[in-house]
């Protein structure tokens, strides 16, 4: 069972137990490598498998039970939805509980709203107390989109039954721990979801596309943030890094520690550099810059544009270089997931390793230029820039 020490964390098994976790159920050897110990999901489909894999590798499992957001069809204010939301939670702890890999029950992920719903925090409470009659041996959370002070005092006044919270916070993680000082936050915490800076607090291109940081500087970001935040542990349970695979969301690159082709970046370099307290021997190369007359700006369809970039490698690995266009979104299928830019190979005219020629697409729109560069070893380092296409 997990015990909770005051001001000093769990123990699990009777060790103390500091969470090195990871957003995702894949590459899970990777994780054990660089001295990961837990997973997080957001919901319990296929839970059974991936408990089981888990247990296989040694890691923990934090099992997030997905509740549903204020809509149409659900409200917290109505006794009869909450009462068969209740008997659905049930039903998964009693599946789930014993578990050996098991860690944490997370109830719901983001689904405070503003944080105003007295409704939804009392719904909480009555989840939180059933979850700990049915599953004592398993601490219980809710994972919020930052702690603002209105979602704090919602936490305070209405989940006292509630073993700690989860954060998921992405820019603002290196001032965290000030930031839960001002909304005077004195329980226990979790950092259940960080990473680069999200797409939505970064800077845009004039027609509003979002500029990613490049591989090696969402590397830097996170090991300045997490060593201010995370690791000076205290109240501070440890995190979940945001996210140990690949997903498309803003673009194909924005949050995945590993490419679509199952490399991995320099972020992983840096969560095995803060977990295990060195840097991996071998380690992904690096994008100094990636420069365009284009980047950010828009062109007429069909001209002929540049981009070149700069990138090394730490071990002195050869480097391959890997030039792409795609369309800046594809649209979401019908369960409102992002869908998969494929690359538009008609625009690339020439590639010579740092150096590419394109001529933009007919068809007027948003754009974004990829460079993918990848050693002999299975690692990659990514960046991409915005650019729109008008008409001549």
């Amino acid at each position: 069972p997990v015990k909770m020490v005051p001001g000093k964390g769990i123990t699990r098994g009777g060790e103390p137990y500091f969470v090195k976790g990871a957003g995702g159920e894949k590459h899970l050897e990777e994780l054990v490598a660089a001295g990961g110990n837990s997973i997080r999901t957001w919901t319990t489909n296929g839970l059974a498998e991936i408990l089981d894999d888990a247990s296989k590798q040694g890691l923990t499992v934090c099992a997030g039970i997905w509740l549903e957001p204020e809509c149409s069809w659900f409200s917290y204010a109505n006794s009869k939805h909450c009462a068969k939301q209740i008997a659905r939670v049930v039903n998964e702890v009693v599946k789930h509980r014993n578990h050996p890999a098991l860690l944490f029950w997370g109830l719901g992920n983001e689904v405070e709203g503003d944080g105003n719903n007295a409704a939804y925090w009392k719904q909480l409470e009555v989840l939180a107390q059933v979850v700990k009659a049915l599953d004592p041996a398993h601490p219980t959370f809710t994972a919020v989109a930052g702690l603002s002070s209105e979602k704090a005092k919602g936490l305070n006044e209405h989940t006292p039954s509630l073993d700690f919270v989860g954060i998921n916070t992405y820019a603002a993680l290196n001032s965290l721990r000030k930031h839960l000082e001002k909304v005077g936050w004195r329980r226990p915490w979790l950092v259940t979801e960080f990473g680069p800076r999200g797409f939505w607090e970064s800077p845009r291109a004039p027609w509003g596309a979002p500029i990613e940081q490049t591989s090696g500087e969402k590397a830097k970001f996170i090991l300045k943030a997490y060593e201010a935040a995370i690791l000076p542990g205290g109240d501070c349970w440890g995190s979940y890094v945001f996210l140990w695979g690949q997903k498309q969301e803003a673009t194909s690159t924005w949050f995945g520690i590993f490419t679509d082709r199952g490399e991995s970046t320099a972020v992983r370099d840096a969560m095995h550099e803060l977990w295990k307290g060195v840097p991996p021997s071998e380690r992904a190369p690096d994008i100094a810059k990636l420069t365009s007359e284009v980047a950010k700006k828009e062109i007429a369809a069909s001209s002929e544009f540049q981009a070149q970039a700069e990138a090394s490698d730490p071990n002195g690995d050869v480097l391959s270089w890997h030039w792409t266009v795609t369309a800046e979104s594809a649209g979401r299928d019908k369960q409102g997931k992002e869908r998969v830019t494929p690359p538009l190979a008609e625009c690339l005219m020439k590639a010579e390793g740092a150096y590419a020629s394109f001529r933009a697409p007919k068809k007027p729109g948003e754009y974004r230029v990829h460079l993918r560069v990848t050693d002999t070893h299975q690692h990659a380092a990514t960046a991409n820039f915005p650019f729109k296409v008008v008409e001549p």
